[in-house]
Protein backbone atom coordinates (compact mmCIF):
# COMPACT_ATOMS: atom_id res chain seq x y z
CA UNK A 1 0.00 0.00 0.00
CA UNK A 2 1.11 3.71 -0.67
CA UNK A 3 0.22 6.02 2.90
CA UNK A 4 0.20 10.04 2.04
CA UNK A 5 1.25 10.57 6.14
CA UNK A 6 -0.09 13.95 7.05
CA UNK A 7 0.89 16.24 9.96
CA UNK A 8 0.07 19.54 11.30
CA UNK A 9 -2.13 21.34 9.07
CA UNK A 10 -2.81 23.79 11.50
CA UNK A 11 -6.19 25.45 10.15
CA UNK A 12 -3.65 26.43 7.03
CA UNK A 13 -6.55 25.70 4.16
CA UNK A 14 -4.44 26.86 0.96
CA UNK A 15 -1.70 24.60 2.42
CA UNK A 16 -4.04 21.88 2.60
CA UNK A 17 -5.90 22.02 -0.57
CA UNK A 18 -2.71 22.17 -2.27
CA UNK A 19 -1.65 19.14 -0.54
CA UNK A 20 -5.20 17.63 -1.52
CA UNK A 21 -4.69 18.52 -4.87
CA UNK A 22 -1.18 16.62 -4.90
CA UNK A 23 -2.38 13.81 -3.23
CA UNK A 24 -5.33 13.41 -5.58
CA UNK A 25 -2.87 13.27 -9.02
CA UNK A 26 -0.56 10.42 -6.77
CA UNK A 27 -1.83 6.40 -6.71
CA UNK A 28 -2.73 6.83 -2.83
CA UNK A 29 -3.92 4.05 -1.13
CA UNK A 30 -4.56 5.55 2.50
CA UNK A 31 -4.06 8.89 4.41
CA UNK A 32 -2.33 8.72 7.54
CA UNK A 33 -3.06 11.99 9.74
CA UNK A 34 -0.66 12.66 12.46
CA UNK A 35 -2.34 15.74 15.06
CA UNK A 36 -2.77 18.77 15.28
CA UNK A 37 -5.75 19.79 12.93
CA UNK A 38 -6.30 23.55 14.30
CA UNK A 39 -4.44 25.61 15.92
CA UNK A 40 -2.18 29.37 14.35
CA UNK A 41 -4.21 29.62 11.25
CA UNK A 42 -7.49 30.68 9.86
CA UNK A 43 -9.77 27.99 8.35
CA UNK A 44 -10.20 25.41 11.25
CA UNK A 45 -13.65 24.46 10.05
CA UNK A 46 -12.53 23.43 6.74
CA UNK A 47 -9.59 21.77 7.95
CA UNK A 48 -11.58 19.71 10.11
CA UNK A 49 -14.36 18.80 7.80
CA UNK A 50 -12.08 18.02 4.99
CA UNK A 51 -9.79 16.18 6.61
CA UNK A 52 -12.60 13.57 8.34
CA UNK A 53 -13.84 13.45 4.34
CA UNK A 54 -10.31 11.80 3.70
CA UNK A 55 -9.64 9.37 6.22
CA UNK A 56 -11.00 7.64 9.91
CA UNK A 57 -7.02 7.29 10.56
CA UNK A 58 -5.73 10.16 12.75
CA UNK A 59 -4.69 10.72 15.98
CA UNK A 60 -4.87 14.60 18.16
CA UNK A 61 -2.14 16.60 18.71
CA UNK A 62 -2.00 19.20 21.88
CA UNK A 63 -3.74 21.56 20.20
CA UNK A 64 -6.41 19.69 18.85
CA UNK A 65 -6.53 18.70 22.90
CA UNK A 66 -6.33 22.23 24.06
CA UNK A 67 -9.01 23.95 21.75
CA UNK A 68 -11.66 21.00 22.88
CA UNK A 69 -10.77 22.16 26.48
CA UNK A 70 -9.02 18.77 27.68
CA UNK A 71 -5.93 20.44 28.55
CA UNK A 72 -4.74 23.84 29.61
CA UNK A 73 -2.86 26.29 27.65
CA UNK A 74 -1.07 27.11 30.58
CA UNK A 75 2.49 25.72 28.81
CA UNK A 76 1.48 27.22 25.77
CA UNK A 77 3.15 30.63 24.59
CA UNK A 78 1.08 33.81 24.20
CA UNK A 79 0.92 33.30 20.81
CA UNK A 80 -0.18 29.49 20.40
CA UNK A 81 -2.83 30.62 23.48
CA UNK A 82 -4.57 33.35 21.63
CA UNK A 83 -4.70 31.33 18.71
CA UNK A 84 -6.44 28.55 20.73
CA UNK A 85 -8.76 31.04 22.29
CA UNK A 86 -9.16 32.45 18.61
CA UNK A 87 -9.96 29.13 17.01
CA UNK A 88 -12.60 28.21 19.96
CA UNK A 89 -15.13 30.74 19.18
CA UNK A 90 -15.10 29.82 15.48
CA UNK A 91 -15.41 26.41 15.68
CA UNK A 92 -19.15 24.17 14.80
CA UNK A 93 -20.59 22.47 17.59
CA UNK A 94 -20.39 19.64 15.56
CA UNK A 95 -16.09 19.84 14.83
CA UNK A 96 -15.63 20.94 18.12
CA UNK A 97 -17.06 17.58 19.49
CA UNK A 98 -14.24 15.90 16.87
CA UNK A 99 -11.65 17.29 18.44
CA UNK A 100 -13.13 16.29 21.90
CA UNK A 101 -13.10 12.34 20.69
CA UNK A 102 -10.03 12.26 18.62
CA UNK A 103 -7.92 9.24 19.13
CA UNK A 104 -4.63 9.01 21.47
CA UNK A 105 -1.76 7.79 20.03
CA UNK A 106 0.06 5.35 19.49
CA UNK A 107 -2.36 3.93 17.47
CA UNK A 108 -1.45 0.84 15.58
CA UNK A 109 -2.37 1.19 12.06
CA UNK A 110 -1.55 -2.44 10.51
CA UNK A 111 1.15 -3.45 8.56
CA UNK A 112 3.60 -2.52 11.18
CA UNK A 113 2.57 0.88 10.84
CA UNK A 114 2.24 2.96 14.33
CA UNK A 115 0.89 6.77 14.69
CA UNK A 116 1.27 9.22 16.87
CA UNK A 117 1.39 13.36 17.66
CA UNK A 118 4.78 13.75 19.60
CA UNK A 119 6.51 10.00 20.62
CA UNK A 120 5.04 6.64 20.95
CA UNK A 121 5.46 7.15 24.53
CA UNK A 122 3.89 10.42 25.34
CA UNK A 123 1.84 12.02 22.68
CA UNK A 124 3.56 15.55 23.85
CA UNK A 125 7.20 14.85 23.97
CA UNK A 126 9.61 16.49 21.38
CA UNK A 127 11.62 14.09 19.45
CA UNK A 128 14.92 15.79 18.74
CA UNK A 129 17.15 14.57 20.40
CA UNK A 130 18.82 11.09 20.12
CA UNK A 131 18.40 10.40 23.44
CA UNK A 132 15.03 10.91 23.48
CA UNK A 133 14.60 8.82 20.34
CA UNK A 134 16.26 5.71 21.85
CA UNK A 135 14.35 5.79 24.83
CA UNK A 136 10.74 5.73 22.70
CA UNK A 137 12.57 2.68 19.96
CA UNK A 138 12.67 1.23 23.82
CA UNK A 139 8.89 1.80 24.28
CA UNK A 140 8.08 0.26 20.76
CA UNK A 141 9.86 -2.59 21.53
CA UNK A 142 8.16 -3.46 24.87
CA UNK A 143 4.71 -2.18 24.31
CA UNK A 144 4.19 -2.61 20.12
CA UNK A 145 6.77 -5.17 19.03
CA UNK A 146 5.14 -5.60 15.80
CA UNK A 147 6.08 -2.09 14.80
CA UNK A 148 8.69 -1.09 11.62
CA UNK A 149 7.83 2.40 11.44
CA UNK A 150 6.06 5.06 13.87
CA UNK A 151 5.35 7.89 12.26
CA UNK A 152 5.14 11.40 14.07
CA UNK A 153 4.90 14.97 13.97
CA UNK A 154 4.44 17.58 16.62
CA UNK A 155 8.11 19.11 15.69
CA UNK A 156 6.78 20.95 12.05
CA UNK A 157 10.83 19.38 10.75
CA UNK A 158 10.62 16.40 8.63
CA UNK A 159 13.17 13.91 9.28
CA UNK A 160 13.99 10.07 9.19
CA UNK A 161 15.39 8.24 12.59
CA UNK A 162 16.81 4.54 12.23
CA UNK A 163 17.13 2.56 15.72
CA UNK A 164 20.59 2.83 15.03
CA UNK A 165 21.26 6.14 15.72
CA UNK A 166 21.06 7.69 12.37
CA UNK A 167 19.04 11.09 11.23
CA UNK A 168 18.35 11.88 7.94
CA UNK A 169 16.41 15.78 7.58
CA UNK A 170 14.09 16.17 4.48
CA UNK A 171 15.79 13.49 1.83
CA UNK A 172 13.91 13.57 -1.29
CA UNK A 173 13.38 9.58 -1.76
CA UNK A 174 14.45 7.47 1.45
CA UNK A 175 14.86 3.18 1.39
CA UNK A 176 14.43 1.86 4.88
CA UNK A 177 16.52 -1.14 5.81
CA UNK A 178 14.15 -4.19 6.27
CA UNK A 179 15.31 -5.04 9.44
CA UNK A 180 15.62 -1.83 10.70
CA UNK A 181 12.76 0.12 12.59
CA UNK A 182 12.43 3.88 11.86
CA UNK A 183 10.69 6.99 13.42
CA UNK A 184 9.25 8.91 10.30
CA UNK A 185 8.32 12.44 10.96
CA UNK A 186 6.55 14.03 7.35
CA UNK A 187 7.26 17.91 9.03
CA UNK A 188 4.21 19.83 8.72
CA UNK A 189 1.76 20.98 6.31
CA UNK A 190 0.56 24.20 7.82
CA UNK A 191 3.25 25.73 9.36
CA UNK A 192 6.87 23.92 8.72
CA UNK A 193 9.57 24.79 11.08
CA UNK A 194 12.72 23.91 8.95
CA UNK A 195 12.98 27.12 6.94
CA UNK A 196 10.76 25.96 3.92
CA UNK A 197 7.50 27.07 3.60
CA UNK A 198 6.05 24.97 1.26
CA UNK A 199 3.94 22.26 2.58
CA UNK A 200 5.62 19.36 3.89
CA UNK A 201 4.38 15.98 3.92
CA UNK A 202 5.52 12.29 2.56
CA UNK A 203 4.30 9.16 0.83
CA UNK A 204 5.00 5.56 2.52
CA UNK A 205 5.54 2.85 -0.02
CA UNK A 206 5.49 -0.57 2.30
CA UNK A 207 5.91 -2.65 -0.82
CA UNK A 208 8.89 -0.62 -1.51
CA UNK A 209 9.68 -0.21 2.05
CA UNK A 210 10.44 3.72 1.04
CA UNK A 211 9.61 7.16 2.34
CA UNK A 212 9.38 10.12 -0.14
CA UNK A 213 8.91 13.22 1.57
CA UNK A 214 7.42 15.91 -0.44
CA UNK A 215 7.16 19.66 -0.78
CA UNK A 216 3.96 21.30 -1.73
CA UNK A 217 3.94 25.30 -2.67
CA UNK A 218 0.54 27.18 -1.69
CA UNK A 219 -0.81 30.83 -2.15
CA UNK A 220 1.01 31.87 1.23
CA UNK A 221 0.50 35.40 0.69
CA UNK A 222 -3.67 34.45 1.35
CA UNK A 223 -3.15 32.96 4.03
CA UNK A 224 -1.29 35.30 6.02
CA UNK A 225 -3.75 38.28 4.91
CA UNK A 226 -6.54 36.21 6.48
CA UNK A 227 -4.18 35.47 9.43
CA UNK A 228 -4.40 39.45 9.90
CA UNK A 229 -7.78 40.07 8.71
CA UNK A 230 -9.13 37.60 11.61
CA UNK A 231 -7.17 39.24 14.41
CA UNK A 232 -4.96 36.89 15.18
CA UNK A 233 -1.28 37.63 15.93
CA UNK A 234 1.24 39.08 13.23
CA UNK A 235 3.44 36.27 14.12
CA UNK A 236 2.45 33.77 12.93
CA UNK A 237 1.59 35.32 9.15
CA UNK A 238 5.19 36.25 9.26
CA UNK A 239 6.85 32.83 10.43
CA UNK A 240 5.26 31.68 7.52
CA UNK A 241 7.24 33.02 5.41
CA UNK A 242 10.41 32.60 6.78
CA UNK A 243 9.42 28.86 7.34
CA UNK A 244 10.56 29.04 11.45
Amino acid sequence: MRYAVLSDVHANREAFAAVLEKISELDIDKVLYLGDIVGYNPDPNFCIERLFSLTSVMVRGNHDKAVAGLISTEYFNDVAEAAVRWTRRQLTAGNLTRMRNLKVGPLEVGNGLVICHGAPRDEDEYIFQRTVARENFDFLAEHLPGTKVCFFGHTHVPMIIDEEGGVVLAVEEFRLEADRRYLINPGSVGQPRDGCSGASWGIYDDREHSFRHIRVSYPLAETQRKIMAAGLPDFLAARLFAGR
